[in-house]
């Protein structure tokens, strides 16, 4: 029986260095984005690291926080961007910052998209929604 390719599950990495940050916007995914993988990071050099081990394994999405310890999330971003294999990556920001000069750098540096860290459980689960149309059933039907 041929399996087909949408069944594969969505791999998505959140990197984020604050626990209860990590923990909606995960419990927001799994509940708005079928059977999907999860690998959480702590800071950008745990995910540059996990990134340089498993280069055939690229997620859907990153999800990252700018403000983090370690590598931030720009300078994270600027690594991810800087390697031939992750430049179509979708890196989305995901940050307490509404600050337009913020966007704009962060756009610069060639995040996909940004979200700022919403103040409610029901705003998560709308991220999540527009996060599986924009980046995991656009690229379903692409597929197809």
């Amino acid at each position: 029986m041929k399996k087909d390719v949408t069944d594969k599950k969505p791999l998505i990495f959140i990197v984020d260095d604050d626990e209860d940050d990590r923990y909606f916007i995960k419990s927001a995914i799994l509940n708005n984005i079928s059977h999907s993988d999860i690998e959480l990071f702590k800071n950008g050099k745990e995910l540059i690291d996990h990134l340089q081990k498993t280069k055939n394994t690229l997620p859907s999405f990153i999800l990252l926080d700018l403000n983090m310890p370690v590598l931030n999330g720009k300078e994270t971003l600027k690594l991810i961007r800087k390697n031939e294999t992750m430049v179509n990556l979708p890196v989305i920001i995901f940050s307490t910052s509404n600050r337009t000069c913020e966007k704009s750098l962060c756009f610069e540096y060639g995040a996909t998209d940004y979200f700022c860290k919403p103040a409610c459980v029901e705003d998560y689960n709308n991220i999540a929604r527009k996060l599986n149309l924009e980046y995991i059933k656009k690229d379903s039907v692409g597929m197809a």
